[in-house]
């Protein structure tokens, strides 16, 4: 791995970490007495400096190291948590992300480093607060884990071994293991013992590889937690324990262990030879070397231990290896298009083993068949991620909002485990902002208006999520003032989008979706450009979704979005139109029925059926690609399909089947066709378009109005 991979690594790595301070700060605004909180955001701002130094980012280090002296001082108790230290933080973490996005400092950071330097010499001076009023803070608990026994530092010396036992690829990492040294110079007296057992013959030897691991003992006064911080920024490419060694017995008494007993405990020696070896009379060093199962360098650290046993006290133990590894979203979406090829080739092959006839042609086109199924989920769930990855900025963006606004909001979030593909969740970004914003502007009122309706001065967004079948619903509600239906009625009229006759609310508040379409008063700096939930409408399309409005006035708005789990492949059921295969998505397909021609009622293309009670329009296909008509004196061959909360009825020439089909895009001259959504390669090879089931039932209501659903006989 080059030096750049790294970067990119650390890239990576640091906006995950920035995300996760900026879900504690949240939180900490809420809760200020959680120490564990302010230890998080401490620990992301030390592994940020350390790494952000090691691949060139040095001006943001330098920031971040002040940042971070801040929140040392925070858990210390030197400063409280404030709204206004809570807001001074989240602007530096948009200082560290604009230094990950551009190398360069924030044009903010300059102000934000003056108020820094502010709160440290109002600390210098002691008049920051005074002890009546920091007793009158809400002060930082200590972190958990701290505490006498529990490991945190009392004011005495303690003892602590620590075994790090580094990757062997550490050193291409961009990692100086003298660095780490240095840091625990600066705790305390250390004594490091580097184990070479590992170290291969010299024509063996990778010249980046790193075959040493350490057993370093450390004499300090600090916590534990300040230990753990030396190592933080490698933890993921090493094995780092630290243990608390007992220095003093039940009774409080010094109780420094024997050589023999630190060998033992150390792993340098066995308990059976540490017996034998006790059974002689003379000193113990000196007969465990006499006996060829120790060396001088390892009696001489044990000895060093005993000797700063005596200055020491606890047990303790910590750091859990990584049970994931990190893999690059592009070698993912290889993955996933070299399966989605191994599909269409597995359907070839069943296709071949069908026509040949052979048995046991068969036979393996079917095992191969199931493998390829297998294989197939397992790649597709390995890019399937939780929905919190998206969700946890919005309480951030929910929080500006409230401060721009004027106004309470709290954001209310379920069911972010849901999982979907990486892909969809990060096209789904922009819309959700969209949504946010305008619940936050438009629907949810100012606290004093709210009060005088009896709301609470507070009001709620919740996000909802969960997993219906092959797609996902979220659900964006709020507890506001509800869509103004005649205002958007009389907008509707105004640009001809809608008669003026016109009473049903369901077909009034979807204009909200047309493009440029705002009923806003006056344009503010979050909404009123016309601009936003036409976008929001466009982006699903593209993800093949759906998206569905409910208001009621005083109570409230809610959005419902239908996204499928994954775009690459999906179930589909095969039709012929003339000589030509098309795909249905089978998701929107409710059935398929034969009727005859004198149920079918009408003439030209305004049809309609009577289908156990229920009136339900038909739409030829032949009529949609401009085909020429067949005899329809016959059966009517009908795929009845929901658009759009609209049944509606397909006419084609045959139904082929059901398949899984591999979604192949258009390039860009044929994405100029909306009916087509894209195309397949079948097992025959042949190649089969995937039908826009919306836009076809679009451009047929615009050209000529369909028959309304649901009217009975």
């Amino acid at each position: 791995m080059n030096f750049d991979d790294n970067k990119e690594l650390f890239v990576e790595e640091a906006r995950e970490l920035l995300g996760t301070m900026e879900a504690a700060l949240l939180s900490l605004e809420k809760d200020p007495g959680n120490g564990e909180l302010i230890n998080e955001v401490f620990r992301a701002l030390h592994t940020i400096k350390g790494s952000g130094a090691m691949f060139g980012f040095d001006g943001m280090s330098a920031f971040a190291h002040g940042f971070e002296n801040m929140f040392d001082d925070m858990r210390k108790g030197l400063v409280g948590v404030s709204s206004d230290i809570i807001g001074l933080s989240l602007r530096s973490l948009d200082c560290l992300s604009a230094w990950l996005d551009d190398g360069e400092a924030h044009e903010s950071q300059a102000s934000i480093e003056r108020e820094l330097e502010a709160i440290k010499a109002t600390l210098r001076s002691g008049s920051s607060t005074t002890a009546a009023e920091r007793a009158a803070e809400p002060a930082a608990a200590p972190a958990a884990g701290r505490g006498g026994a529990d490991g945190d530092s009392d004011g005495l010396t303690n003892l602590y071994r620590i075994r790090f036992k580094p990757s062997r690829d550490l050193l291409t990492r961009g990692v100086k293991v003298e660095n780490l040294f240095g840091d625990l110079a600066e705790l305390g007296q250390y004594y490091s013992y580097a184990d070479v057992d590992a170290v291969p013959g010299l024509d063996a030897i990778d010249p980046t590889g790193l075959y040493l691991s350490w057993i370093i003992d450390l004499s300090t006064s600090a916590p534990v937690e300040d230990i753990r911080s030396v190592f933080i920024f490698v933890e993921d490419y090493a094995d780092v324990r630290i243990e608390m060694l007992e220095v003093v017995d039940q009774a409080g008494k010094p109780s420094v262990p024997r050589i023999g007993e630190i060998l033992a405990h150390r792993g340098a020696l066995a308990k059976e030879d540490v017996d034998i070896i006790h059974q002689k009379q003379k000193p113990f060093g000196e007969l465990a070397i006499e006996s060829g199962k120790l060396s001088k360098p390892a009696l001489e650290a044990a000895l060093a231990e005993q000797r700063m046993a005596k200055a020491a006290a606890g047990e303790r133990e910590s750091r859990k290896e990584s049970s994931s590894i990190r893999v690059r979203k592009e070698k993912l979406d290889y993955l996933i298009d070299a399966v989605g090829e191994l599909v269409i080739l597995e359907a070839r092959l069943r296709e071949e083993a069908r026509t040949s006839g052979m048995s046991s042609f068969e036979g393996i086109a079917e095992n191969l068949g199931r493998l390829t199924s297998d294989l197939r989920d397992a790649t597709m769930n390995i890019r399937m991620v939780p929905l919190e990855e998206s969700f946890s900025g919005f309480h951030r963006l929910v929080r500006d909002l409230g401060s721009q606004l004027g106004k309470e909001i709290d954001l209310v979030i379920a069911g972010a485990n849901t999982e979907m593909d990486k892909n969809i969740i990060e096209a789904l970004k922009d819309p959700l902002v969209h949504i946010i914003r305008n619940s936050a502007d438009h629907g949810i009122e100012a606290p004093e208006l709210r009060a005088r309706l009896g709301k609470p001065r507070a009001g709620t967004i919740r996000i909802e999520a969960r997993q219906q079948g092959s797609k996902v619903e979220i659900a964006i509600s709020d507890d506001g003032a509800g869509l103004d239906i005649e205002r958007i009625k009389a907008k509707g009229v105004e640009r001809g989008l809608i008669d003026a006759t016109e009473r049903d609310p369901k077909r009034i508040m979807p204009l909200i979706f047309e493009p440029s379409f705002s009923t806003a008063a006056r344009t503010t700096g979050v909404s009123g450009r016309g601009v936003g939930m036409d976008v929001v409408k466009s982006n699903l399309e593209r993800l093949r979704g759906e998206i569905s409005l409910d208001s009621e006035p005083g109570r409230g708005t809610r959005i419902l979005l239908s996204i499928p789990l994954t775009l690459v492949i999906v179930d589909g059921l095969l039709v012929r139109v003339g000589a030509v295969t098309y795909v249905l998505a089978l998701n929107q397909v409710e059935e398929c029925v034969d009727v005859e021609r004198s149920e079918v009622l009408g003439d030209g293309k305004r049809r309609i059926i009577n289908l156990r009670g229920k009136t339900i329009p038909l739409i030829d296909l032949r009529d949609v690609f401009e085909m020429d008509r067949s005899d329809d004196s016959g059966a009517q061959r009908l795929v009845i399909v929901d658009a759009e909360g609209m049944t509606v009825g397909f006419r084609v020439d045959g139904v082929v089947g059901k398949q899984q089909v591999v979604i192949k895009p258009f390039t860009m001259n044929l994405r100029q066709v909306p009916t087509i959504a894209g195309a397949t390669i079948l097992g025959d090879g042949s190649v089969a378009f995937i039908l826009n089931i919306r836009e076809i039932f679009k451009s047929r209501r615009q050209s000529e109005p369909l028959a309304r659903e649901g009217a009975t006989t």
